[in-house]
């Protein structure tokens, strides 16, 4: 498998508004048209529509449906789906958060993976996307070698799942990681910022990066690696589903 890009997010925040569409379709073009998608779709297993702009993707956002449960009818809000096939080549989605039959509220999700490119400020990308959607968690990572080669493979952390919809883990620490709501508590940024580790407050939550630059953890994976035990070690011993690093 080459190597690839993943930002994962969980919110609890509205996500059904055009405005908030608006905003997010907009963070597809920072930094030029290297993410514009090419189509869009209600639907991650059926591209059809072409992407035709902004305001010709109203109708595709967040669309109202029906669905029959125990005879009755329910509405719920389609997910938005985009891609490209050309370079750079990347998919995502937005489920859009909702209320279960319990009147529970289930965070919406947005995910997304692309090959990986320089010319491409992910970060930023990751951070606009904190904005649009204030998470619950979030992720960005590099998956690279050793990862992808490991007894890992294709585990929560590697598919950018933080489990379980109503009570969410985290799996293991991305290059960048959000941690907002219930999550924000675990942070002790004053420990984690004197141990030279970049950490901001946003809005619900703490952005905390392992290593100054991405790259890192393609170039010296050790490095990284070393960091991220380092960083793993100030929050709470059982906070993280997979407690090792990866042998290289």
């Amino acid at each position: 498998m080459k190597p690839y890009i993943q930002i994962a997010i969980r919110t609890r925040a509205e996500t059904i508004g055009w405005g908030v569409g608006e905003k997010f379709i907009d963070s597809l073009s920072l930094g030029g048209d290297l993410l514009v998608p090419e189509q869009v779709s209600q639907n991650v297993d059926k591209f059809i529509e072409p992407f035709m702009g902004k305001a010709a993707s109203e109708g595709v956002w967040a669309s109202k449906a029906s669905i029959r449960v125990n005879g009755a009818l329910s509405d719920f809000y389609q997910d938005f789906a985009w891609r490209r096939k050309k370079t750079i080549k990347c998919s995502g989605s937005v489920v859009h958060t909702a209320r279960n039959a319990r009147g529970q509220l289930v965070p919406g999700a947005v995910s997304f993976r692309s090959a990986c490119s320089e010319k491409v400020d992910w970060y930023s990308l990751f951070k606009a996307w904190c904005g649009v959607f204030p998470p619950q968690l979030g992720m960005l990572h590099l998956f690279s070698e050793p990862e992808l080669g490991s007894h890992e493979k294709n585990n929560s952390f590697q598919i950018g799942s933080f489990n379980s919809a109503l009570k969410p883990d985290v799996p293991n620490i991305g290059w960048a990681m959000f941690y907002g709501d219930e999550f924000a508590e675990e942070v002790d940024a004053d420990r984690i910022a004197a141990s030279g580790f970049p950490v901001e407050k946003l809005s619900n939550g703490y952005l905390v990066k392992v290593t100054k630059n991405l790259q890192d953890v393609a170039s010296d994976f050790s490095l990284f690696s070393k960091r991220r035990a380092e960083l793993k070690s100030l929050f709470r011993e059982d906070f993280f589903l997979i407690k090792n690093e990866t042998s290289i």
